[in-house]
């Protein structure tokens, strides 16, 4: 059973994601492993601390939010946002780790003073020596990244591990990480099959709005364990 301050948050978040629609006191219930009296006294003290509810009485009533505007803030204690920070940390030079800053960004601004100053002051106790990699190029590792996440055809100039600078038509699967660079997985037009596009070989990605099949991530790497297959 979660304790009652994440219950508050967690009645709060999910009439919110519902909102307009109404949402059960029982059906809260069930869902949190509490009784529907229990469910009633929190909305209640929702209400009085301000948070913007409505109910509508009768068969098939339930509560609503009038805040579906509202980002949700998720309860983290210092321990957890410090594991953030380091996991962003870390991240550097992966896909989307420009996003994951951004992210922890926004995360330490809405803490209050005296929480920020206590994570600071954990955050200060860690130091991480990040690997040094080859630069990829800003703007071709976001035309991937919005590739893979909008599912979309992507080409590519590459050089392969040969020097011979190839032009590729893919459909973006995912990333891959191994031995400190980051490769995208994808499944290869001209070769019919899966491989791997290390990053830092990418001269280029041109964006289309042509959509990718459905390829299951680990049957595209299913490839990788062969040394021998050519990108």
């Amino acid at each position: 059973m979660v304790q009652r301050i994440e219950r508050l948050y967690a009645i709060s978040d999910r009439l919110r994601r519902a909102a307009p629609g109404i949402v059960p006191a029982r059906q809260l219930a069930e869902e949190l492993g509490v009784t529907r009296r229990t469910i009633e006294r929190d909305l209640a003290a929702l209400r009085n601390a301000g948070v913007p509810l409505y109910g509508q009485p009768g068969r098939g009533g339930g509560s609503a939010s009038l805040a579906r505007s509202k980002p949700a803030i998720a309860v983290f204690d210092d321990a957890e946002i410090v594991a953030l920070v380091i996991a962003a940390s870390l991240a550097t030079g992966a896909p989307f780790a420009n996003a994951g800053h951004t992210a922890i960004g926004k995360l330490l601004d809405l803490l209050d003073e005296p929480r920020r100053v206590a994570v600071e002051s954990l955050r200060d106790r860690f130091r991480v020596a990040v690997t040094d990699e080859r630069a990829v190029n800003p703007r071709i590792r976001s035309v991937l990244e919005d590739s893979v996440r909008l599912q979309t055809v992507v080409r590519l100039a590459f050089v392969d591990r040969d020097g011979v600078l190839t032009k590729r038509s893919v459909e973006p699967v995912g990333f891959y990480s191994r031995e400190g660079h980051w490769s995208l997985v994808a499944w290869c037009h001209l070769r019919h099959g899966g491989r791997l596009f290390r990053l830092d070989r990418v001269t280029r990605a041109t964006a289309t709005r042509q959509p990718c099949e459905h390829h299951d991530f680990a049957e595209v790497l299913g490839w990788v364990p062969n040394p021998g297959a050519r990108p």
